[in-house]
């Protein structure tokens, strides 16, 4: 039997159930995974890069990056096609939303006709990818 917890007892309450955490795992397990399928299948003739703007960082840290142009809601990966094309892919971890910078690029993206998708987990992602034409090979997990 499972102990109650005493405030509640000690109120005269009775306990209510509690749901186990939902385990979602974090969106950098996803970024590092997304980055070893560019490293691994990328074509050649496809340019690419994760941005590394989602880290907690000091007040300075944060200053520099600022002054030097870095801005919100810029997608997690930039890849650009032979032909010049810009394409944008934003991670989020399952059950997340864009935020509201998040949200302004992918209208800007819309906008200017420049490709931008976001992925909730590693099959959309390289749905994504495949969809694009930048991979070497078809994986499995794309659809």
């Amino acid at each position: 039997m499972k102990s109650l917890p005493l405030l509640e007892l000690a109120e005269g309450r009775k306990p209510r159930a509690r749901r186990a955490p939902v385990a979602r795992p974090k969106e950098i397990v996803l970024h590092m995974a997304v980055a070893k399928v560019l490293r691994d299948h990328a074509l050649e003739t496809w340019a690419w890069t994760h941005i590394p703007s989602g880290e907690l960082r000091s007040k300075i840290t944060a200053f520099k990056l600022k002054r030097m142009g870095a801005k919100p809601g810029w997608p997690d990966f930039i890849l650009v096609a032979p032909t010049g094309r810009f394409h944008a892919l934003e991670l989020k971890r399952s059950g997340a939303r864009l935020s509201g910078p998040q949200e302004e690029f992918q209208s800007w993206c819309i906008k200017h006709a420049v490709k931008h998708s976001v992925a909730y987990n590693l099959d959309q992602a390289l749905a994504v990818l495949d969809s694009w034409s930048c991979l070497r090979i078809k994986l499995g997990g794309a659809a």
